[in-house]
């Protein structure tokens, strides 16, 4: 959980009979998996877009995606319609350049030097807004920058592992392993990065997308935001990225992560929901008592003697918010010895009427 009191930003008594997003002055939203899959916006993206709008509540697009620059995001974002101006864009090139701005500040980088380019349109547009020189030849090159592209070469990965195997400076603009599209889920930067790790024999010195700091700190100074609320699909960066900079965040399930992933993970999101939708509805309330937690009619039982949690009643997501507040209830008081969210997931069986809801994610 957050070290930012989810309700920090209400000023009314009746924060619960609100929609959620009213908790906040600023929702920062993941693009990729959250109000987008590929080339389709995600069902109620764009509704839920405008009812912030109507709402005067900020929006910042963050994307851990190198590939395109502000103004391109923007411009899909409108295509799917939904209202957003590159100033309403965050990307992991743009935070990647900040990184690489601190190693100049340290003197491990020239403000001169020459980038090697490896990935997107966006990486170029970030280093150029920076003052900083990109070039597509490795010649001369001091500093690699790696981020995604659709159209990126074995030629072009070998010739950043050659450069940063003979010592230049190497960011990243993101580590996300997979990315999701419309066809289902593919190889992301992270898995590309990992093979210029392998040649060259070691990883990057920075990088600049979630779940690393620079993103969120980006897109929070641009926005403004004093109540932020960040919304992701993905544990590992999403969350995570929202954990190290210590403000409230939901997990929607609509990309990468479904119950299997929220039921297995070692980090607890704040708020629990399908999709972006639960922004503009009212969030509910989940009571804890004894071996058995509640959510709108949804009820997750523990029985200890036979280490099973039963889940009945309810709809899917209020089962899944009462069986994840039983999960984290169980690790407080170190059940079996349990130290982490995944050793739950171990010791306890679950039952559910849906027998394959937690058997993974089908893409």
């Amino acid at each position: 959980m957050s070290d930012l009191d989810p309700v920090a930003g209400i000023k009314t008594d009746s924060a619960h009979s609100q929609p959620l997003a009213q908790r906040f002055d600023c929702i920062l939203f993941d693009l990729d998996g959250v109000l987008y899959r590929g080339s389709q916006a995600i069902k109620g993206a764009s509704k839920t877009i405008k009812t912030l709008g109507s709402l005067n509540i900020g929006r910042s697009f963050i994307t851990n995606n190198a590939s395109k620059t502000p103004a391109q995001v923007a411009a899909h974002l409108r295509e799917l319609g939904m209202d957003a101006a590159p100033i309403d864009v965050a990307t992991s090139p743009q935070a990647a350049v900040q990184v690489l701005e601190d190693f100049v500040a340290q003197g491990r980088a020239s403000a001169r030097a020459r980038v090697y380019v490896v990935g997107g349109e966006g990486i170029e547009w970030a280093l150029h807004d920076g003052g900083f020189e990109s070039t597509r030849d490795p010649e001369g090159c001091q500093v690699v920058m790696q981020g995604f592209g659709p159209l990126v070469t074995w030629s072009e990965l070998a010739e950043a592992a050659y450069l940063v195997a003979n010592g230049a400076l190497w960011i990243a603009t993101n580590l996300d392993s997979t990315f999701p599209t419309d066809k289902g889920i593919a190889p992301g930067n992270g898995s590309l990065v990992n093979a210029v790790a392998a040649a060259a024999g070691r990883g990057p010195d920075g990088v600049g997308g979630k779940p690393a700091p620079a993103l969120l700190e980006f897109a929070l100074e641009q926005s403004g935001a004093h109540y932020p609320l960040m919304v992701g699909d993905r544990y590992d960066t999403d969350i995570a990225g929202a954990i190290a900079v210590g403000i409230p965040n939901l997990l929607v399930l609509s990309g990468v992560c479904g119950p299997q992933e929220v039921w297995t993970s070692d980090l607890r999101s704040d708020y629990l929901a399908e999709d972006v939708t639960a922004l503009i509805e009212t969030y509910p309330d989940i009571d804890l008592h004894g071996d058995s937690a509640t959510c709108e009619g949804a009820i997750a039982t523990l029985n200890r003697a036979d280490r099973s949690a039963n889940v009945s009643g309810g709809s899917m997501i209020n089962g899944l918010r009462a069986l994840e507040a039983l999960k984290w209830q169980l690790l407080a008081e170190g059940f079996a010895g349990s130290a982490r969210g995944s050793d739950i997931a171990t010791l306890v069986r679950v039952e559910w009427p849906d027998s394959g809801l937690l058997e993974g994610k089908e893409r």
